[in-house]
């Protein structure tokens, strides 16, 4: 099979990943202890594109692993209105494939001139961002040459997982992302077919995730957007049944993203509400203690089984990558091409 640039980079994630954890591990340990000296009772995230879904994967992190409460910045509030910000020792996080886009790096230096503790995570490590903050965790994921990020965004949540587990010294946590590389590898391995014949023929769809997956479905409707020509949406399951609900019909696809930890009993519950209503409701959850083969009207997409709820988007994530890469080439578009796209997006 000729695979396209993007899905031959997604298959470069389990490897690329196994490389960062150790590459990492000195400096992620030095600004760790810092932190856990400082104690910020406050972070901001400075992202766009696929690294802002990364960013609030971050937020869920940290507020939910290290109790740090978390905002998205507005670039704009510095760039365009310029005003400044009180983030004295407030932990101030940018993410940035190329680090290239001059409102990020702008917003990074002023934070860090303000007092922030500021860390950018980023796959070029000579770019501004990275030059702008006092910490530069890299990505190490090599070049990215597919306009479409796959293993960059996989290794930013990589990154951030560690970054949390160090910070909050979860062995538990440390110990999963030992296996993460052999599990991303798993997944990889996914047959996702039934997707792509659900999807072969559809212009619309939502993804639905909630807690830690519900970024991973933002990321995953960017690129149904992106690639496949799809117009999909992504909500929280706490949203689903307000206003989104009005659109759901029977034959409408959905995709559901969970994992099993406490979202999973309202996860549930929707997908079998849905799945009663005659909508194509596909899941992708690595299992750990539950098996939803028997539930009649849900569509069960292979994936490996659970390694640790943080974890699991990543699995989920990289499976999708490689169904979506191979959807755009079904509905006879280039991923590798997408229309009106370029790699670099910078934004003043």
């Amino acid at each position: 099979m000729n695979l396209s640039l993007m899905e031959k980079e997604a298959l470069e994630a389990p490897h690329m990943l196994a490389k960062q954890f150790t590459a990492n591990r000195p400096r992620l340990d030095e600004l760790t202890t810092r932190l856990r000296t400082v104690k910020p009772i406050a972070a901001m995230t400075i992202a766009r594109g696929s690294s802002d879904h990364a960013a609030m994967f971050a937020k869920y992190l940290l507020e939910i692993r290290a109790g740090i409460m978390t905002a998205s910045a507005a670039p704009s509030v510095f760039t365009l209105y310029q005003r400044t910000l009180a983030v004295e020792n407030c932990l101030v996080i940018g993410i940035s494939q190329s680090g290239a886009s001059p409102d990020i790096a702008e917003m990074m230096a002023a934070m860090r001139k303000a007092g922030a503790i500021t860390v950018a995570f980023v796959n070029e490590t000579n770019s501004e961002l990275a030059l702008a903050a006092e910490y530069c965790i890299p990505l190490h994921a090599g070049t990215e040459h597919a306009v479409a990020a796959t293993k960059t965004y996989i290794a930013t949540l990589g990154a951030l997982i560690q970054f949390v587990a160090l910070m909050t010294q979860d062995n538990e946590l440390l110990n999963a992302i030992t296996q993460l590389p052999d599990f991303l590898q798993q997944a990889t391995q996914k047959d996702w077919s039934r997707a792509i014949t659900e999807y072969l023929k559809v212009n619309n769809t939502y993804i639905i995730g909630r807690g830690f997956s519900f970024p991973t479905a933002a990321e995953a409707a960017l690129k149904f957007k992106e690639t496949a020509n799809i117009h999909a949406e992504a909500f929280s399951g706490a949203e689903l049944l307000h206003g989104p609900f009005a659109l759901v019909a029977e034959h409408f696809p959905i995709l559901f993203f969970a994992q099993e930890d406490e979202s999973f009993s309202g996860m549930y519950d929707l997908m079998k509400c849905v799945g009663a209503m005659g909508a194509r409701a596909m899941v992708a959850m690595p299992m750990r203690y539950h098996d939803l083969h028997e539930e009649p009207g849900l569509i069960q997409l292979p994936m490996p089984r659970s390694l640790h709820p943080v974890c699991d988007p990543l699995l989920i994530i990289q499976a999708f990558y490689c169904m979506v890469a191979r959807l755009t080439l079904a509905r006879g578009l280039n991923p590798d091409e997408p229309k009106n796209l370029t790699k670099v997006t910078k934004t003043w």
